[in-house]
């Protein structure tokens, strides 16, 4: 049996641009490389560049998405963001309706999908949950729309306002590598004949939004909520949320690697340091970042396990 093909992509914001330069260069050295993917899955920024890919859309349309004019566009005006998000998301939901014309459904889509999300109300349960939205056959999520999907997923605390009663992806799984491989072995069709896939059968490649290098190297024991939630003057200005978001990423890498290794591979550059989700000023460096990292192992690997 070929191998089941799984991309992921993390959580980060504006840092997006880093895996849509990643995305270009792997597609320039495998022009196929994108065609061939069974799921394409994605958290918050990750969920906008998987929805790209699973509709067929090119690594150059990817690319021009996260442009430095459109996510200065996205994250503005700011906000004291004190006693609401920092930013409305009418901007962001604007550059998505562009970007998705037509406003399509999950059911739409050419490849299979994924994206995690945060229900804060879930009437049936009557208990807060985690959904993980995705577009496999018999799936109630199908005629969900795009956009709506994109918004949900990226709806990150105190910077976007809640959509529809559902917050971040992130908060749940910031890395979506271990839910895609559990969702291929429990909704994945059976394909040419050929059993559904087992682990055996299944190859991840995971991109992060760049390796963070955020520490915090000062006395903690006295902490309480106010610190914990807010530390304007010393980085990073919201500790429970960098960790929540960005410190938990390797946590998947490490169980999906462990679940499927050798066929797991984790393509994450260093930062030279910590980048806010919504600083767009950095966007420049990022795709430098991206552009500078050295690919050939990735390059090795997708030779080696997605033959």
């Amino acid at each position: 049996m070929p191998p089941y093909r799984i991309v992921t992509f993390d959580g980060g914001g504006v840092r997006g641009s880093l895996m849509a330069t990643l995305v270009k260069r792997l597609s320039d050295q495998f022009p196929n490389l994108l065609d061939r993917v069974d799921l394409f899955a994605g958290t918050s920024t990750g969920s906008v560049v998987a929805l790209t890919l699973a509709s067929g859309r090119s690594a150059d349309t990817l690319v021009d998405f996260y442009s430095i004019e459109n996510l200065k566009y996205a994250f503005s005006p700011p906000r004291f963001p004190l006693f609401r998000p920092k930013y409305n998301n009418a901007h962001f939901k604007s550059l998505l309706e562009s970007h998705f014309p037509g406003n399509p459904r999950l059911g739409d889509l050419k490849h299979r999908f994924l994206a995690p999300s945060f229900k804060l109300d879930d009437a049936h349960d009557k208990n807060w949950s985690p959904v993980f939205f995705h577009n496999y056959p018999h799936s109630h999520h199908l005629d969900q729309f795009v956009v709506d999907v994109a918004l949900r997923s990226a709806a990150a605390p105190t910077v976007f306002p809640s959509h529809n009663g559902y917050i971040d992806g992130g908060v749940v799984a910031n890395n979506p590598s271990t839910a895609a491989i559990a969702y291929a072995l429990g909704h994945a069709e059976p394909r040419h004949a050929e059993p559904r896939p087992t682990l055996n059968d299944i190859s991840v490649l995971s991109l992060g939004t760049g390796l963070s290098p955020s520490i915090i190297n000062y006395d903690t024991q006295g902490w309480g909520t106010v610190q914990w939630m807010l530390n304007p003057f010393r980085a990073p200005a919201t500790p429970i949320l960098n960790i929540l978001m960005d410190g938990v990423v390797e946590a998947d890498a490490m169980m999906s690697e462990r679940l499927v290794a050798p066929r797991y591979h984790r393509l994450n550059p260093p930062l030279a340091r910590p980048t806010p989700l919504d600083d767009w000023k950095a966007i420049p460096q990022l795709i430098k970042t991206a552009e500078d990292f050295d690919l050939d192992p990735t390059f090795a690997w997708i030779e080696s396990e997605w033959k």
